[in-house]
């Protein structure tokens, strides 16, 4: 009997253990069918790539969705992204334009038939000109990242025009000292400021490996649950919470400082400051020096190579910009330049030789009733705005095919 004594405590722990895993389980279950029947997720397209960081899984079809603002079938091809499929070989007689860009090229927000790169092949097209589009659109990219996808991916289609789309946030997207991502490569800089190089003459990146969240259990349940989705991005909006989980150890990274705003430092939006902050200021120098490096690239696979300059919404739109200096104090009465970063640009660019598309001017004119170009609570382009730069690409790439080699 006194062994039957000892054993009572233990089955009466397990049991209890058994009831609380079962609640637990029972709660997340609840959860995940509350996220599903009010608030569904897009499904998780994305995967560790060891060259340029994260791009869309080869051959994966999934739902894009933001609830009440759009709801779209993503097919990505098989060199992961959202593209139709190319063969390498390039037909006798086709004229090829390969875009470079993030989120905006990348475009799961919009159907592909209406996204800017499938629509510029359709205006080619119709020009009489024998054309093909390939988008090489990965989310979050900056300049760094768009140059290792000419290299590794957009060279081999032999393009005769390589296209970057440029975004303002490409700027803090390439320095490692305003973003910090652990999966994201960026440039090294010698003592001097310059683009560290290789034996080859290659530009030097660092290293990074996110295996660790794209891979095993952990991109399993990503990839299976709404829920943990949904915790995530609540995470990632909210710094505190991102930097108290971080100090916990439950978050692999550090909340990002551009995201950060307080009275004098407006994250993101300090590019629009006139006497840029030191951050700011290396992050620039190393943005230009980039795009001479992806241009000459470009040129080395036989191609011309142009920018086209994308407004972010608040830059065409006053009533966009005057809801975000009423949600961050000070930048109304800071100075802040919205047409600084276009302007600075299109100097250097033209200074080097590289043909530049504003997009600004056409979008700052489409703003103003109309249509929406800008997604409610998203800003990316609705399938208007993706319409409209088309049209303004059309001519400037048939003009640059007409002189390209």
């Amino acid at each position: 009997m006194p062994g039957a004594e000892r054993r009572r405590p233990l089955r009466r722990a397990a049991v209890l253990a058994a009831l609380v895993a079962a609640g637990a389980l029972g709660a997340l279950l609840a959860f995940e069918l509350f996220v599903r029947a009010f608030h569904p997720m897009s499904d998780f397209l994305w995967e560790w790539d060891p060259v340029i960081g994260m791009k869309l899984k080869p051959g994966r079809r999934g739902r894009s969705v933001l609830p009440g603002v759009y709801d779209v079938t993503v097919e990505v091809n098989g060199q992961g992204f959202r593209d139709r499929e190319h063969e390498f070989h390039k037909p006798p007689g086709t004229k090829r334009v390969v875009l470079l860009g993030d989120s905006f090229l990348e475009a799961v927000q919009v159907p592909f038939e209406d996204s800017v790169g499938a629509a510029l092949e359709r205006g080619l097209v119709a020009r009489g000109i024998p054309a093909e589009v390939v988008s090489l659109g990965v989310s979050g990219a900056g300049t760094v990242r768009e140059y290792l996808a000419l290299r590794e991916y957009g060279l081999r289609y032999a393009p005769d025009l390589v296209v970057l789309l440029f975004v303002e946030n490409d700027v803090s997207d390439n320095s490692q000292r305003l973003q910090g991502a652990t999966f994201m490569p960026y440039a090294r800089l010698d003592d001097r400021g310059r683009l560290l190089r290789d034996a080859d003459g290659r530009p030097v990146f660092t290293g990074f490996d996110e295996r660790k969240t794209s891979s095993g259990l952990r991109a399993f349940l990503a990839d299976r649950l709404m829920s943990l989705r949904f915790a995530r991005s609540r995470i990632e909006e909210s710094p505190r919470l991102n930097d108290l989980l971080y100090r916990l150890g439950l978050m692999s990274d550090p909340p990002r400082a551009f995201t950060v705003h307080d009275a004098d430092e407006y994250g993101f939006f300090e590019i629009y400051r006139p006497a840029p902050r030191p951050g700011w200021v290396e992050a620039w120098s190393m943005t230009e020096q980039l795009l001479i490096e992806t241009r000459d690239l470009a040129a080395g696979g036989g191609a011309r190579f142009a920018v086209a300059l994308l407004p972010g919404h608040w830059s065409v739109d006053r009533a966009k910009w005057d809801e975000l200096c009423s949600a961050v104090p000070g930048m109304r009465e800071a100075g802040l330049d919205l047409r600084l970063p276009s302007r600075r640009l299109e100097a250097f660019l033209a200074g080097n030789g590289i043909p530049v598309v504003n997009l600004f001017p056409s979008f700052a004119s489409g703003a103003v009733g109309g249509e929406p170009l800008y997604l409610a609570g998203d800003s990316h382009w609705t399938s208007a705005g993706h319409a409209l730069a088309a049209d303004v690409l059309v001519p400037q790439v048939v003009e640059l095919l007409g002189s390209s080699r």
